[in-house]
């Protein structure tokens, strides 16, 4: 955690009746004390101290965790962010609070005045339980070190293996979510789904284990970044470059045809959920919705498309306070509304084209730094996911080879039988444009026909601009060479043939010259 001071006043009134009192790290409401666990402190402080201005993810990264940490920061931000907004009553649709401004951040947007201390004797408040601190204590053969994190489907900390001398993650289902089997379910299969699949593109698990009734999984410890703060990151200053996105685009693809080998399919494919480590090795996280392609039975969306995403079951928190469509919401829909394939929103039978379409959609963001179905509603996205087509990736990034829009366009079909069957067929084609774009050839093959790259045509372009100029010059001083030639050759052939006549005639006259002379 960073240790920059928060630059405001020890007691500061916003809202109604909110109190923040920072010297004793308590948020009260007409004097009763709201509870607040760490995380949505700090990062209500921040906000309340940067007023006014926009906070970005990283800068909210920097100051709860610091730099270079495992963790699924996407889901933890977001978890707090509810919290938060939970404890204020804040409407994100209408906020008078917390603004979030899309892609980018949060800003606190309420006036606050300092106010006197008041101490206060009342109660505090009912909250939910929260973990146990585990932070220096042994679990199983695992030391504890730090927390990395939490979210909505788990809590994060760094440990060392005590028997093998290295370090972990160790994932535990949040307190409150102990005793909610369909967590729990996930939770597990998250473990089994990953660890059967052994793959460098896919994040590993080494044990699945229980402490004093609490599950837990371990697994391999990362460091660097989720692809969603790369987007987020590069779309502040500049997109990403075809290089960059093939290189990460190929890992992620191999890593899906693993899974999909093996009959399992991620269905939760997102930008948040892939990572990206500081040597450039792309890691697919969270299997946490994976399922076996012959026993999934899709359930269905439909009836619940006018309320907003979360990552809670239905039966554990009240969906209208969430609206967070980056979250994936367990127990009632399977995937991220921005992500999912339309035969996920129709509650169809999935199999593995459903994370074709999600990674189609992730390259789309890739390439142009925006979602190609934005929304602010489950039922917005839904719609635009059925019915509507993204906009044009030239329009968005010029810049980029024209020959990556034919294969997303390709894998997001709405019709299954019209996209990629398999990822297979996928990783072909971004492979022979990678291969195409490394040695200039200009065109990728998709489905069997030749597409140009922007690249490609902008350099014949250019080689023609210049080319054609050199040319005409050269036609033209080779026809003046040749037409000098000619008629140095006429010329010259006209004066042979006067020496020749000059020559006869002078003949002529010595040999008459001769006759008179010998007359004579």
């Amino acid at each position: 955690m960073s240790s920059d001071p928060v630059k405001v006043a020890d007691q500061l009134r916003f809202g109604e009746d909110f109190e923040l009192d920072l010297r004793a790290y308590e948020l009260r409401r007409a004097g009763r004390i709201l509870k607040l666990e760490r995380i949505p402190m700090e990062l209500l402080l921040l906000l309340v101290e940067k007023r006014g201005q926009l906070v970005t993810r990283d800068q909210i990264i920097e100051r709860i965790w610091g730099k270079d940490v495992f963790l699924d920061t996407d889901n933890s931000i977001n978890a707090a962010i509810r919290k938060i907004r939970q404890v204020l009553k804040d409407n994100p649709e209408q906020p008078r609070f917390v603004q979030t401004i899309t892609g980018r951040g949060y800003r606190f947007i309420a006036p606050a005045v300092e106010v006197t201390p008041i101490v206060s004797t009342l109660p505090i408040e009912e909250a939910s339980p929260t973990i146990e601190n585990l932070v220096g204590k042994k679990v199983s053969h695992y030391r504890i070190l730090q927390v990395l994190g939490g979210g909505g489907m788990g809590v994060v900390y760094k440990a060392e293996d005590l028997k093998l001398g290295r370090k972990v993650a160790v994932k535990f289902l949040p307190a409150e979510m102990a005793g909610d089997t369909k967590a729990f379910e996930r939770l597990e299969r998250e473990a089994r789904a990953a660890s059967a699949l052994e793959h460098p593109n896919i994040c590993p698990i080494y044990e699945l284990g229980e402490h004093e009734g609490q599950p837990f999984i371990v697994m391999q410890l990362l460091e660097g970044q989720t692809l969603q703060e790369k987007i987020e990151s590069a779309s502040q200053q500049k997109k990403l470059s075809a290089n960059e996105i093939l290189d990460v685009a190929l890992q992620i693809v191999t890593g899906l045809e693993a899974a999909h080998a093996k009959s399992i399919i991620h269905r939760d494919i997102k930008p948040a959920n892939i990572f990206i480590t500081h040597r450039g090795e792309v890691k697919v996280l969270d299997f946490g919705l994976a399922k076996i392609v012959e026993q999934d039975h899709a359930t269905n969306l439909l009836a619940g498309n006018q309320a907003a995403l979360t990552d809670t079951s239905a039966s554990s928190a009240p969906t209208s306070a969430f609206t967070n469509l980056r979250l994936t919401r367990t127990g009632t829909t399977m995937g991220t509304a921005h992500y999912m394939s339309p035969e996920q929103v129709l509650g169809e039978t999935l199999d593995a084209r459903t994370d074709v379409f999600s990674f189609g959609l992730v390259l789309y963001e890739m390439a142009t730094g925006r979602r190609a179905f934005p929304g602010e509603t489950a039922a917005v996205v839904h719609d635009a996911i059925l019915r509507q087509t993204p906009r044009p990736i030239h329009d968005l990034n010029p810049e980029l080879a024209a020959g990556f829009e034919p294969i997303i366009i390709k894998a997001i079909e709405k019709e299954r039988g019209l996209r990629y069957q398999t990822a297979a067929d996928m990783r072909a084609d971004l492979t022979r444009l990678k291969r195409d774009l490394q040695s200039e050839l200009g065109s990728v093959a998709v489905s069997g026909k030749t597409v140009l790259t922007h690249a490609s045509v902008a350099a014949l372009g250019k080689a023609w601009k210049i080319a054609l100029p050199v040319l005409v010059v050269a036609l033209l001083v080779a026809g003046g060479a040749v037409l000098s030639l000619a008629t140095s050759e006429r010329a010259s052939h006209r004066e042979g043939h006067h020496r020749s006549r000059r020559f006869c005639q002078q003949h002529r006259r010595c040999r008459v010259r001769r006759r008179a002379e010998d007359r004579a």
